[in-house]
């Protein structure tokens, strides 16, 4: 027989999920500050020698060309990655709480595969890019990235109007497979040396954009990200799915499409900035909910800062990793992406969803 003192033991304490959260964004945050302090510095070289680590002390001496390279060229790559990292974990994060389902991805349902074919089309017409100006291309990419998904969420809705699993991802490689055909046929027409700049772009190319466009971009993606706080109770609503949504008082149509057309922004936001990069909001999202619940006032921190990092890392290894060539960062992230998709998919397929 028990004890009394074993019988009156009090339970085992749980964490709380708002201090998981907390926590997690903060080792993300201090991972990122580390891997940017070295992605900084990896890999350069001035005057015969290299900075590595000691980039700063360095920095403040009186060194014109090794200020160019960090200030013009090294830190808006690192903040680029860091960008679009954040992007798409929060449009990831966004699309699959209003899917409820884990394999909801930009890049998968064709968000990313639209605006890549809308900046091909923009950069088709020779002088077009740019006598409009830079601005253009994150336009032509919000409005690729909208008409794609509207199109897979159009193809994907059964005849009760539901969105299943299978429907959604059939949709979603049909349309990434039309936007990849398309943007094949014009870049086959394209002169080598433009056919080569916008394949690496295509892949994930980090680097290609300075401080102008890298602010502007993230104005929108932190105004963006600033609403979908704001509307966080909506997209807690449909944990439940749009019937209990609507039952709370919501307007459930209204709000997924306007949290659609938001993460479409997110999504156009990372492909003018870097081109496609995938599987980034599969891997971080489903890991951040894991860890710290559904509840997407505390998730939006934590898939921003986890696909932050990410990308970052990730564009760091594709520099160096055959330096002085330079892998895609899409690549990296697809290696890592595809194995968890099929094994999401194939728990996802066995639980009868």
């Amino acid at each position: 027989m028990a004890s009394p003192m074993t019988m009156t033991q009090p339970p085992p304490r749980v964490m709380p999920m708002r201090r998981r959260a907390q926590l997690l964004t903060a080792g993300f945050l201090l991972l990122t500050a580390i891997a940017a302090w070295v992605a900084l510095g990896l890999g350069v070289d001035v005057s015969g020698r290299r900075c590595e680590l000691d980039w700063p002390r360095r920095l403040l001496g009186a060194d014109p060309a090794l200020h160019a390279l960090l200030l013009h060229l090294r830190a808006p790559r690192v903040v680029a990655a860091l960008l679009v990292g954040a992007t798409l974990g929060v449009a990831g994060l966004a699309l699959q709480g209003l899917t409820r389902n884990p394999l909801a991805d930009p890049y998968l349902l064709g968000v990313s595969g639209g605006a890549g074919l809308a900046v091909v089309l923009l950069h088709s017409v020779p002088g077009l890019g740019l006598a409009l100006g830079w601005g253009a291309l994150p336009l032509a990419a919000f409005v690729g990235a909208l008409a794609a998904l509207a199109l897979v969420l159009t193809l994907a809705r059964t005849a009760g109007g539901r969105l299943s699993l299978v429907s959604l991802l059939l949709a979603g490689v049909v349309v990434n497979a039309f936007c990849a055909a398309l943007m094949t046929l014009l870049l086959t027409r394209a002169d080598p040396f433009r056919l080569r700049l916008t394949t690496s772009w295509l892949l994930g190319g980090i680097g290609f954009v300075g401080w102008p466009e890298l602010i502007a971009c993230a104005g929108v993606a932190s105004a963006v990200g600033l609403l979908l706080r704001g509307w966080a109770h909506r997209l807690n609503a449909f944990a439940l799915g749009t019937a209990a949504a609507g039952g709370v008082g919501l307007d459930a149509p209204r709000v997924v499409r306007e949290v659609a057309l938001l993460a479409s922004v997110l999504a156009a936001v990372a492909v003018a900035v870097a081109g496609l990069i995938g599987y980034v909001g599969l891997i971080v999202p489903p890991l951040v909910r894991r860890v710290v619940g559904n509840d997407f006032r505390a998730t939006l921190p934590a898939a921003a800062a986890g696909g932050a990092l990410l990308v970052l890392v990730a564009d760091t290894v594709a520099r160096t990793a055959l330096a002085p060539e330079e892998l895609p960062v899409g690549v990296l992230t697809a290696l890592i992406g595809c194995p968890l998709l099929l094994l999401q998919l194939r728990r996802q397929l066995r639980a009868g969803q």
